[in-house]
C-alpha cells in the first residue's frame, strides 16, 4: 500500500461514509466521539501512521459523510462499520482481513459492538473514553431534551459552550485554543438534524455494550482521562476485569477527546499496545 494519503466516500446502510487513509501497512480503522469527526485525530496521525495504514473515518453525519436523518441504533452503526471495511478492501484501499480498531467514545462503542459480535473483523481493539454502561436515566432524560433542541438551532451559544466544556478539560479550554478550534471547526461544519440524531441515536439510546466486550476474545486496550465523570479510572479497571485480555491506561489531564487533548500519551499507548499484539503474518 502508498504511503500517501487520499480521501473516498465508501456507500453503507447509514449513507455514505469519507474516510482518508493515511501511511502504510497493517490496517488501523480511527473512528471518532460525537461533536468532533475524524480531524479529532490528527494530532496523532504521525505517529500512528508510522506502524499503520490508518482508515480515519467521518461517523455516520459527521464530517464530509452523508448527512444522518433518522435514528438508528449501535448494532446499525456497526454494520456500516463492516459495509466500510468490505467497500474498502473491495476497491483495493486496504488488504482485506481483520484490522487494529482505534475508538474514541462513539467509535470505541462500535468497536465493543464489533468486537462482541464479529470478533474476526478486529485484530486488537482500543476503547477511549468509552464507558459501557448506558447513560443514567437523569442524563437521557437531558440529553434527549437537547437533541430536539440543536435539531432546531445548532450547536451554538449555551448549548455550545456546554459541548465544549463536556469535552475538554479547564486546562486545554485555557491554554491549548488550537484544540479548541478543532472542536469548533468540528461543530461548524455540523447539520443540526445529523448533531441531533446522532444523540438519540447513539447516545441517548445506548444500550449496555458490557456483554459484548466481555464476550470478545479480541485483545482490548482501555484509555481513560482522570477527568471524565461516567467513566472513571476505576470504571475502566471494572471493565477490563471482566475481559479475556485487556489491560488499562489512564491519561492524565484528559476528559473525553484523549488524542485532541494528550496526543503523545496517547499515541504512546496505542503504540505500545501494538508492539505487544501484533500482526501475524500472512
Amino acid at each position: 500500500m502508498s504511503g500517501e494519503t487520499s480521501t473516498t466516500l465508501v456507500p453503507t446502510r447509514l449513507g455514505r461514509l469519507a474516510v482518508r487513509t493515511v501511511g502504510d501497512g497493517p490496517t488501523a480503522v480511527l473512528w471518532h466521539s460525537v461533536f468532533v469527526d475524524s480531524r479529532s485525530f490528527d494530532r496523532v496521525t504521525a505517529d500512528l501512521g508510522r506502524e499503520r495504514r490508518l482508515v480515519l473515518v467521518d461517523g455516520p453525519g459527521w464530517g464530509a459523510s452523508d448527512p444522518l436523518e433518522r435514528r438508528t441504533t449501535m448494532a446499525q452503526c456497526a454494520l456500516a462499520a463492516e459495509d466500510l471495511l468490505d467497500g474498502l478492501a473491495e476497491r483495493g484501499v486496504v488488504d482485506p482481513g481483520p484490522v487494529d480498531w482505534v475508538g474514541n467514545s462513539w467509535g470505541g462503542h462500535v468497536g465493543y459492538r464489533l468486537a462482541g459480535t464479529r470478533p474476526s473483523r478486529l485484530r486488537t481493539l482500543v476503547a477511549a473514553s468509552a464507558p459501557t454502561s448506558p447513560l443514567p436515566e437523569s442524563r437521557r432524560r437531558t440529553l434527549g431534551f437537547l437533541s430536539h433542541v440543536v435539531e432546531r438551532t445548532g450547536p451554538v451559544g449555551p448549548l455550545r459552550s456546554a459541548v465544549v466544556s463536556a469535552q475538554l478539560t479547564h486546562a486545554t479550554r485555557e491554554h491549548d485554543p488550537a484544540a479548541v478550534g478543532v472542536l469548533n471547526a468540528c461543530l461548524d461544519g455540523t447539520r443540526p438534524r445529523s448533531v441531533a440524531e446522532t444523540l438519540r441515536s447513539f447516545v441517548v439510546g445506548r444500550a449496555d455494550l458490557g456483554g459484548e466486550l466481555r464476550r470478545s476474545p479480541v485483545p482490548v486496550l482501555l484509555l481513560a482521562g482522570d477527568d471524565r465523570g461516567d467513566l472513571t479510572p476505576e470504571q475502566a479497571r471494572e471493565s477490563a476485569a471482566g475481559c479475556a485480555d485487556a489491560r488499562v491506561v489512564v491519561v492524565p489531564g484528559a476528559r473525553t477527546l484523549l488524542p485532541l487533548e494528550r496526543p503523545a500519551e496517547f499515541a504512546a499507548a496505542v503504540l505500545e499496545f501494538w508492539e505487544r499484539h501484533p500482526p501475524r503474518p500472512r
